[in-house]
Protein backbone atom coordinates (compact mmCIF):
# COMPACT_ATOMS: atom_id res chain seq x y z
CA UNK A 1 0.00 0.00 0.00
CA UNK A 2 1.51 2.99 -0.99
CA UNK A 3 0.37 6.39 1.48
CA UNK A 4 0.41 9.72 -0.80
CA UNK A 5 0.77 12.59 1.28
CA UNK A 6 -0.02 17.03 0.44
CA UNK A 7 2.93 18.51 -0.89
CA UNK A 8 4.53 20.95 1.44
CA UNK A 9 5.43 24.45 0.62
CA UNK A 10 9.34 22.99 0.34
CA UNK A 11 8.58 19.98 -2.03
CA UNK A 12 6.36 22.17 -4.02
CA UNK A 13 9.53 24.39 -4.82
CA UNK A 14 10.86 22.76 -8.57
CA UNK A 15 14.62 21.96 -8.61
CA UNK A 16 15.99 23.21 -11.90
CA UNK A 17 18.28 21.69 -14.34
CA UNK A 18 21.15 23.38 -13.27
CA UNK A 19 20.72 22.53 -9.57
CA UNK A 20 19.10 26.11 -8.65
CA UNK A 21 16.53 24.99 -5.17
CA UNK A 22 18.22 22.62 -4.12
CA UNK A 23 18.54 22.53 -0.51
CA UNK A 24 21.60 23.29 1.46
CA UNK A 25 22.11 20.12 3.15
CA UNK A 26 24.22 17.08 2.64
CA UNK A 27 23.74 13.31 2.51
CA UNK A 28 25.85 10.73 2.95
CA UNK A 29 26.38 6.92 0.38
CA UNK A 30 26.72 4.77 3.48
CA UNK A 31 22.99 6.58 4.93
CA UNK A 32 21.89 6.22 1.18
CA UNK A 33 22.78 2.68 0.98
CA UNK A 34 21.61 2.14 4.37
CA UNK A 35 18.18 3.83 3.37
CA UNK A 36 18.37 2.12 0.03
CA UNK A 37 18.47 -1.37 1.34
CA UNK A 38 15.66 -0.87 3.88
CA UNK A 39 12.95 1.11 2.04
CA UNK A 40 13.76 0.97 -1.34
CA UNK A 41 15.07 -2.62 -2.21
CA UNK A 42 11.75 -4.01 -1.65
CA UNK A 43 9.94 -2.90 -5.12
CA UNK A 44 13.33 -2.08 -6.69
CA UNK A 45 15.48 -4.73 -6.46
CA UNK A 46 18.55 -4.80 -3.91
CA UNK A 47 21.27 -3.47 -6.99
CA UNK A 48 18.15 -1.47 -8.05
CA UNK A 49 17.51 -4.44 -11.02
CA UNK A 50 13.39 -3.47 -10.57
CA UNK A 51 10.97 -5.85 -9.41
CA UNK A 52 7.66 -4.65 -8.61
CA UNK A 53 9.54 -1.08 -9.32
CA UNK A 54 10.86 -0.02 -12.15
CA UNK A 55 14.52 -1.06 -12.75
CA UNK A 56 16.58 1.69 -11.74
CA UNK A 57 20.55 0.54 -13.03
CA UNK A 58 21.99 0.22 -16.55
CA UNK A 59 23.64 2.05 -19.17
CA UNK A 60 22.79 0.18 -22.16
CA UNK A 61 23.54 2.01 -25.35
CA UNK A 62 21.70 5.06 -25.73
CA UNK A 63 20.72 4.56 -29.51
CA UNK A 64 19.40 1.28 -28.83
CA UNK A 65 15.26 1.28 -29.55
CA UNK A 66 13.95 -1.25 -26.57
CA UNK A 67 16.23 0.98 -23.80
CA UNK A 68 15.23 0.84 -20.25
CA UNK A 69 15.03 4.10 -19.15
CA UNK A 70 17.14 4.06 -15.85
CA UNK A 71 19.08 6.43 -13.89
CA UNK A 72 22.42 5.81 -15.85
CA UNK A 73 21.27 5.63 -19.34
CA UNK A 74 18.04 8.28 -19.49
CA UNK A 75 17.80 10.80 -16.85
CA UNK A 76 19.72 13.54 -18.39
CA UNK A 77 20.13 16.50 -15.49
CA UNK A 78 21.29 14.78 -11.36
CA UNK A 79 19.52 17.62 -9.45
CA UNK A 80 16.26 16.21 -11.27
CA UNK A 81 16.39 12.59 -9.58
CA UNK A 82 16.51 14.39 -6.05
CA UNK A 83 13.62 16.28 -7.27
CA UNK A 84 11.84 13.06 -8.16
CA UNK A 85 12.74 10.97 -5.23
CA UNK A 86 11.31 13.93 -3.11
CA UNK A 87 8.09 14.60 -4.50
CA UNK A 88 7.54 10.87 -5.46
CA UNK A 89 6.70 9.73 -2.03
CA UNK A 90 5.75 6.04 -0.99
CA UNK A 91 5.86 6.70 2.89
CA UNK A 92 4.12 8.50 5.39
CA UNK A 93 7.02 9.36 7.59
CA UNK A 94 8.09 12.55 6.82
CA UNK A 95 11.99 12.07 8.32
CA UNK A 96 12.49 9.58 5.61
CA UNK A 97 11.92 12.27 2.66
CA UNK A 98 14.33 14.61 4.89
CA UNK A 99 16.58 16.57 2.31
CA UNK A 100 19.36 14.61 4.00
CA UNK A 101 17.70 11.50 3.55
CA UNK A 102 16.94 12.29 -0.49
CA UNK A 103 20.80 14.06 -0.55
CA UNK A 104 21.86 10.15 0.63
CA UNK A 105 19.42 7.77 -1.30
CA UNK A 106 20.53 10.02 -4.39
CA UNK A 107 24.18 9.39 -4.12
CA UNK A 108 23.74 5.75 -3.54
CA UNK A 109 21.87 5.50 -6.81
CA UNK A 110 24.20 7.68 -8.81
CA UNK A 111 27.00 5.21 -7.26
CA UNK A 112 25.22 1.91 -8.64
CA UNK A 113 25.00 3.34 -12.09
CA UNK A 114 28.47 4.25 -11.68
CA UNK A 115 28.48 7.62 -11.41
CA UNK A 116 29.34 8.83 -8.34
CA UNK A 117 31.88 7.52 -5.80
CA UNK A 118 32.02 10.32 -3.32
CA UNK A 119 31.00 9.85 0.77
CA UNK A 120 29.56 13.38 0.95
CA UNK A 121 27.06 14.76 -1.41
CA UNK A 122 25.59 18.10 -1.49
CA UNK A 123 23.77 20.70 -3.92
CA UNK A 124 26.82 21.50 -5.58
CA UNK A 125 28.55 18.09 -6.43
CA UNK A 126 25.22 16.90 -7.19
CA UNK A 127 24.52 19.86 -9.69
CA UNK A 128 28.39 19.08 -10.85
CA UNK A 129 27.38 15.61 -12.14
CA UNK A 130 27.61 14.82 -15.65
CA UNK A 131 25.34 12.50 -16.51
CA UNK A 132 25.63 10.26 -20.09
CA UNK A 133 22.09 11.46 -21.38
CA UNK A 134 22.60 15.01 -21.09
CA UNK A 135 22.80 15.97 -24.33
CA UNK A 136 19.72 13.08 -25.27
CA UNK A 137 17.20 15.78 -25.12
CA UNK A 138 16.16 18.58 -26.17
CA UNK A 139 15.43 21.67 -24.59
CA UNK A 140 12.17 23.59 -25.98
CA UNK A 141 12.81 26.44 -23.69
CA UNK A 142 15.65 29.53 -22.87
Amino acid sequence: TFFYLDSSSQEIITIEIDGSNLPDDIGTLSKGKEIYSKSCSKCHGYSGEGLYGPELVGRSALDDKNISKTIGNFWPYAPKIFDYIKRAKRNDNEEFFSDSNVYSITAFLLKLNDLYDEEIIDKEKLSNIKMPNKDGFIRNYN
